[in-house]
């Protein structure tokens, strides 16, 4: 049996004098854990791009730097970080194109970002200084103090009943943390499956189409997260 090919979003970063292409060896460990083929791809013309969705069973939209405001009509806050016209315009142009092909994508931590964006939605460019109910501990474990691992869980998340997380996850389970943006107007035709327990936006889906906030794929030692890919790769398995 042919296993699915799985594209994941390459992102970009200037290194020791280079610049260099990457994408973090956890997203391909989980992909690979699932039962996918993981191969990262990168930005290009439009045509590349087409031909990938073409060509790949599934699309993993991986975590990265912030977007770029105007994409969402919006004027740049104090707070908003390094961005990169490349990074928005693969990101944007893989999700249209495998959307229009009905080929399964999954988003995490930029990429829930990036879906929200590319069907309509906005951000909070910074839930620091924009969301006043905002937990006191925030949402950025690698600033806490003492530290926390990169696979430890930083606060529960809460999920709708009647939704694919629901099924995966429960009432409510601990995830992980790494975000100071966050979807703020949800995306027309996109259903909200988990928040935090502040309220934040962590898990959004629509047919086809599943995404979430933290990152699943530092945790995949938990059976429920690994199934989050499980579920992901036997979708792209079917076609």
């Amino acid at each position: 049996m042919n296993k699915p090919i799985i594209a994941l979003s390459a992102r970009m970063g200037f290194f020791e004098g280079q610049n260099r292409i990457f994408d973090n060896q956890s997203y391909f460990d989980a992909v690979l854990a699932a039962g996918g083929i993981p191969v990262m791809v990168s930005y290009g013309e439009r045509e590349a791009i087409q031909q990938i969705a073409q060509r790949f069973d599934g699309l993993l939209i991986t975590g990265g730097e912030d977007l770029d405001p105007a994409l969402f009509h919006q004027s740049r806050h104090p707070a908003t970080q390094t961005t990169d016209p490349r990074l928005d315009e693969l990101d944007l142009g893989l999700i249209e194109e495998f959307a229009a092909r009905n080929k399964p994508i999954l988003g995490i931590c930029r990429g829930i970002q990036s879906i929200n964006v590319c069907f309509g939605g906005t951000l909070y460019q910074d839930i620091n200084t924009q969301v006043p109910s905002l937990r006191p501990q925030g949402h950025q474990q690698n600033k806490a103090k003492p530290g926390l691992p990169m696979n430890a869980t930083f606060h529960d998340a809460c999920f709708e009943p009647g939704t694919r997380l629901h099924e995966l996850f429960g009432e409510r389970h601990p995830v992980n943390s790494f975000h100071h943006q966050n979807i703020d107007q949800l995306a027309p035709g996109f259903t909200v499956s988990a928040r935090s327990e502040d309220g934040l936006i962590e898990g959004i889906e629509k047919e086809g189409i599943l995404a979430v906030q933290w990152h699943p794929e530092r945790l995949i030692h938990d059976p429920k997260q690994l199934a989050l890919f499980q579920t992901f790769v036997a979708q792209c398995a079917r076609g």
